[in-house]
């Protein structure tokens, strides 16, 4: 691999690297731009070389795809991978957080502990997020406090600050494991992992599944209450044996019905362990006598698993000879420690953050064809401003933009404007990278819809110090949706009275569809789990909320519990009555706005792509509504399995879209993209493209 220096400023793939952060013992982690979603992004380059040899390749490849295709809020996004030199790497979210082992170890050394409320909430997203990830059949393999990061909804998270609701848990490394294993030549019986938090099947080298991941969750539940792991030793051999052969220390001061749930957790034997993280959290809620919380739409919790494929594991005597011969790789994976500084797919050190205001960074150009590649032609785009979510919807921009060389001792400032109500704000002052590049990120300190607060933006030239907080009227670039093509991106993006609550289409339509796969899931695991009645009740909530509340035809108590139950917003996918539904709504307000006044070729190109989508959603829908409709009707004695998992793989499609044509990406193209690809291109309509401003007039 080529030394760290090196790195820095190179392109690798769609990622600029800017910055080295920190090396372990499977990877070295930079911080980067990605050229393309114009957003820093973490860049982990693992240290195995596979370019010479193509079964490590694809099997790599094969890894990183599935691991890539995990779209949680409590699980760190990974964007793309690839190889570069021949070394694989991952391409990751950026998150502004704090490592939970380093909060932990904060905590301790202050003998401090969590109260029984805070881990509940902690436990909480962390079961739904390695349920989901076992539902997609993968198993994480080193869950503990360094791979899970604190990241605080409301604003900077730091060692001083208490846990409130607002704080999630987001687990990082998923299948990291694996994925570094996939570039070497593996052993049978070679033990990965980090030996605290290890389960005995995962130690002794045994095939694992998903229910390693929940005894290493009762492992980190132990830590929590009792202020320190079960098992410690003088080496890692001396712990590897306790996990196998030695049941956990009782907990001092905590009930038997707590003790009784950490026991099942960690179980030796998985067949009598919980067998998912969401059985796991809410017996904890219970045995503390606070009543488990629904899930909601936008927390995406708790989602019941798809069964992953769980082995009889047969328990080989195997002497502490036999466990050493792991040691040595068992120890450099638990020595990785990237994930205890804060660094996996996120760093607290990183400079920028979600919730830092102003935030200047040197970002790539923004979509090609928007910015000429040399010179300043006066009549041609000089770059563009995205509204962007950061810690919720659309309070963050980005700009980034080639304009005029700087006379001295003058910089550019960017303020955004509010001609309804005759304001101005500055978002701050543009920095210009080294290839000559303007840029600014500005994200909301209150978390405002800055799209449903200003209509267009206006570049200025301004002296450099600049002592006064005012502009000074030297406009010399602009940019603004035209105002008939605003109004109906505002109703997609912002909020419309046409839907409860107000809620944005788009965010509806996705927050629906996702409350949809969920029950979805929920009611393949009801049938394998004999539960007949679930089964009928989740199809009922499926068919209610397709339909909508209005539908006279479908929307029904078809249970026959007495109760028509819809765990939507009642508004529907599909027409129904007075009421458009999400689809309908999301291809006339994007139609419209490609339609309206002065609409750039940008808004009717992303409102086509919303289109195909919303359309793909209109056939998909009706087909998941008839076969819920069949589930909930069924005699008890009917075959339901090929309808079951029809539901399921239907409504995971209609959220994440399907790659029919196999280039590894799901696009707004007939039969693939479904509701993420369209809320994707709902957020593009909302560009605005910066102009010089003595070509185009101020938005009237």
């Amino acid at each position: 691999m080529r030394s760290m220096p090196e790195w820095i400023g190179h392109i690798i793939g769609k990622v600029r690297i800017e910055k080295f952060l920190a090396r372990g013992g499977m990877a070295e982690v930079y911080l980067g731009t990605h050229l393309t979603l114009e957003r820093p992004v973490a860049v982990k380059v693992l240290h195995s070389h596979i370019e010479s040899e193509p079964e490590l390749l694809a099997r790599f490849q094969r890894e990183a795809k599935v691991i890539a295709g995990l779209r949680h809020p409590n699980i760190v996004q990974v964007f793309d991978f690839d190889t570069h030199e021949g070394h694989p790497y991952l391409v990751l979210e950026y998150i502004n957080s704090l490592s939970f082992s380093t909060y932990l170890h904060n905590l301790q050394e202050k003998k401090q502990r969590l109260s029984y409320k805070q881990i509940a909430h902690l436990l909480q997203g962390l079961a739904a997020g390695i349920d989901y990830a076992h539902s997609r059949g993968v198993i994480h393999r080193d869950v503990k406090p360094a791979n899970i990061l604190l990241h605080s909804k409301s604003g900077d998270f730091s060692l001083d600050r208490p846990l409130t609701k607002n704080t999630e848990p987001i687990l990082t490394d998923f299948g990291l494991v694996r994925i570094a294993h996939s570039g070497m030549q593996t052993a049978s019986g070679l033990v990965s992992g980090t030996p605290k938090y290890m389960s005995p099947e995962q130690a002794r080298g045994d095939k694992i599944d998903h229910r390693t991941d929940i005894y290493s969750l009762g492992i980190v539940l132990y830590e929590l209450l009792a202020g320190h792991v079960p098992f410690e030793g003088d080496n890692t051999l001396v712990v590897i044996y306790k996990h196998i052969h030695e049941p956990p220390p009782p907990i001092k001061s905590i009930s038997p019905q707590l003790q009784e749930v950490v026991n099942r957790a960690l179980t030796k034997n998985p067949d009598d362990r919980y067998q998912s993280a969401h059985d796991l959290a809410v017996d904890f809620q219970e045995a503390i006598g606070m009543p488990a919380e629904a899930g909601t739409v936008h927390s995406l919790q708790p989602r019941t698993p798809k069964p992953v494929p769980v082995s009889k594991i047969e328990k080989p005597t195997r002497s502490p000879v036999w466990i050493g011969a792991g040691i040595f790789a068992c120890a450099c994976l638990g020595l990785l420690g990237l994930g205890a500084l804060g660094i996996s797919a996120a760093s607290s050190v990183l400079p920028w953050s979600r919730n830092a205001q102003p935030v200047s960074q040197p970002i790539a150009s923004p979509t090609s064809g928007l910015i000429p590649d040399t010179g300043h032609d006066t009549h041609a785009p000089a770059g563009v401003l995205r509204f962007q979510n950061g810690t919720s919807a659309m309070d963050q921009i980005t700009i980034s933009a080639e304009l005029a060389p700087l006379p001295e001792r003058m910089q550019y400032e960017a303020w955004l404007i509010d001609d309804d109500n005759e304001l101005s704000r500055s978002l701050g002052v543009l920095t210009q990278n080294s290839s000559g590049k303007f840029s600014l990120t500005f994200i909301d300190p209150q978390s405002q819809n800055l799209l449903g607060k200003f209509n267009r933006m206006e570049i200025t030239l301004e002296p450099n110090p600049d002592d006064s907080p005012n502009s000074s009227r030297n406009m010399l670039y602009l940019s603004f949706i035209p105002p008939g093509s605003l109004e109906h991106i505002r109703h997609l993006m912002v909020g419309t009275e046409e839907t409860p609550g107000q809620v944005a289409i788009a965010a509806g339509l996705t927050d629906n569809i996702s409350l949809l796969k969920q029950t979805a899931d929920a009611m393949l695991e009801a049938s394998n789990a004999g539960d007949r009645a679930g089964v009928q009740s989740r199809a009922e909530e499926i068919v209610n909320l397709v339909v909508g509340r209005e539908d006279i035809v479908y929307y029904s108590d078809w249970n026959g519990d007495g109760v028509i139950s819809d765990p939507g917003d009642g508004y529907g996918l599909l027409i129904n009555g007075s009421q458009a539904g999400y689809l309908d709504g999301m291809i006339h307000h994007a139609s419209y706005s490609a339609k309206a006044s002065g609409a750039t070729p940008e808004i009717a190109m992303h409102a086509g792509h919303i289109e195909v989508c919303t359309q793909n959603l209109e056939a998909w829908a009706p087909e998941l509504r008839d076969i819920a409709l069949r589930i909930a009707r069924a005699p008890q004695d009917q075959d339901q399995d090929a309808d079951l998992r029809r539901a399921t793989i239907l409504a995971a499609q209609m959220l994440d879209g399907i790659d029919i044509d196999g280039n590894e990406s799901v696009d707004p193209i007939a039969g693939e993209g479904g509701a993420l690809t369209a809320f994707e291109h709902a957020e593009y309509m909302s560009d605005m493209v910066i102009m010089p401003a003595e070509n185009q007039a101020a938005s009237p």
